[in-house]
């Protein structure tokens, strides 16, 4: 490496808090970049330094009080030379913060449905751009171990990252993405134009049920592809490992009905829509009515998935690796799995959604490339979709429990100005069962709320 381990480390912390679908990867990095000048015990140990050197003028001014002149001295002397080796390490503590010390959610900042959120105008975007792409052109030169990776990050950007305006034409079909046709709909609504919107409505069906190219497990898929179907023959030893640590191989089936339903998900311009309108969105024919509740909060609430971009299922045709174990009774100890202590969590009841959260982004790249032999470019390990939950919960038997499960993402609310990112939970049979969907804070803790764990494609979290 050209530059030092430190800077190194900086730059890829960074990238990690914009590039934030593939942050877990970048923090991986980080890590292993870092350890060798300053391990995690190095960086508890500057807090606890830290914490020491706070409180030493309290002491000192209770010895002064006291005029107990030597143990003055001694402090007086004590806290400088805390102060000094604080202020050695202050660099190095700062990048260890961003990746010893990581508790933030972040969103990605080109994700122009959550800008509202974000706070990063359409018009910074291009120079963000420009920044990343400078950036991870460093990175290549300094990091060549992970060129690769940065290489086909920076490709990402420059080809995919959105950095127009994103507005739809009025009419304009050619060329549309979901999330611009979902746009163009929430306008429609709003303006009262059902023509437009049922026009809308048919297109979107099609967008979501193009047929994809199988991808095997391992292989990246094309921009081109990422709204194809997110399938894959798994590796037998892929299967085999899986099964030991408690997963197991799903497929679901393409649900076009469901995936009609996206273009009544929130948007900035649908916060004003009254009630009347949200009990009138037409469901699927033969749809459980418990169904409609489930979309009540789509329509109502933005949501992110874990990777910082907006959680709008598509409903695809899709394999995934999943924890099946059925939903533990009242009173009945929950299913211990050896994906348990390979997260090095305690058990699956009544774990903070922060806890989690600090498992997967520090073993979660781990249990993906080592445990399973699956590219963690490709896969990622998280708390099951709610959509997948959804899918597989009937012929699984979920959702029939007094109980919540951890899903995936994060319902996003504004409180006095301030973003605030509630943890997303569902499935008790008292609230709705399979259809139950709300937020909880990211510090509550209950045994009655479960964590269930999935390996999806990372393709599925990209918003763009």
């Amino acid at each position: 490496m050209d530059r030092d381990p430190i800077s190194v480390a900086s730059a890829v912390v960074e990238m990690g808090s914009i590039d934030t679908v593939y942050r877990d990867l970048y923090l991986e990095r980080a890590e292993t970049l870092l350890k060798p000048v300053m391990s995690q015990e190095d960086f508890h140990h500057i807090e606890r330094q830290q914490a020491m050197l706070a409180e030493l003028p309290l002491a000192v001014a209770r010895a002064l009080q006291k005029e107990d002149w030597p143990l003055v001295k001694d402090l007086s002397q004590r806290t400088e030379a805390l102060k000094e080796a604080v202020m050695a390490q202050a660099k190095r503590f700062e990048t260890a913060r961003g990746v010893y010390g990581v508790t933030e959610v972040k969103l990605d900042p080109f994700c122009r449905s959550l800008q509202t959120f974000t706070r990063v105008a359409s018009s910074q975007l291009p120079a963000l751009r420009s920044r990343v792409v400078d950036q991870l052109t460093a990175l290549e030169q300094s990091d060549v171990p992970w060129k690769d990776f940065y290489t086909s990050r920076r490709v990402a950007f420059e080809t995919r990252a959105p950095i127009g305006s994103g507005s739809v034409p009025e009419g304009a079909v050619v060329s549309a993405s979901p999330e611009s046709v979902r746009e163009a709909a929430a306008q429609a609504l709003k303006g009262g134009d059902m023509r437009r919107l049922a026009q809308l409505a048919d297109l979107m069906p099609t967008l979501m049920a193009a047929p994809g190219q199988r991808a095997t497990a391992g292989t990246s898929q094309t921009p081109q592809q990422a709204g194809q179907d997110l399938v894959t023959a798994w590796p037998t030893e892929t299967v085999t490992r899986a099964r030991e640590l408690g997963l197991g191989a799903r497929h679901l089936d393409a649900r076009v009905g469901l995936a009609s339903l996206r273009h009544y998900a929130w948007s900035p311009s649908s916060d004003a829509l009254p009630q009347s309108d949200i009990q009138q969105v037409a469901l699927p024919s033969g749809s459980p009515e418990g169904l409609r509740e489930r979309v009540e909060v789509l329509m109502i609430h933005p949501i992110a998935n874990s990777g910082g971009a907006r959680h709008l299922p598509a409903f695809l045709a899709e394999d995934v690796l999943v924890e099946d174990f059925p939903d533990p009774a009242e009173g009945e100890q929950s299913a211990a799995t050896t994906l348990l202590p390979t997260l090095e969590l305690p058990g699956r009841r009544g774990l903070t959604r922060a806890t989690i959260e600090h498992a997967l982004l520090t073993h979660g790249v781990r249990v993906v490339e080592e445990a399973l032999g699956l590219d963690p470019r490709v896969f990622r390990l998280v708390c099951i979709p709610s959509d997948v939950h959804l899918r597989l919960g009937e012929a699984e038997g979920w959702g029939r429990q007094p109980c919540w499960t951890h899903f995936d993402g994060y319902l996003i609310r504004t409180v006095e100005g301030r973003v605030r990112f509630q943890a997303l939970v569902g499935g008790d049979v008292r609230y709705g069962g399979l259809y139950d969907l709300l937020g909880v804070s990211r510090d509550y803790a209950t045994d009655r709320l479960i964590a269930r764990f999935a390996v999806v494609h990372r393709e599925r979290m990209v918003a763009w």
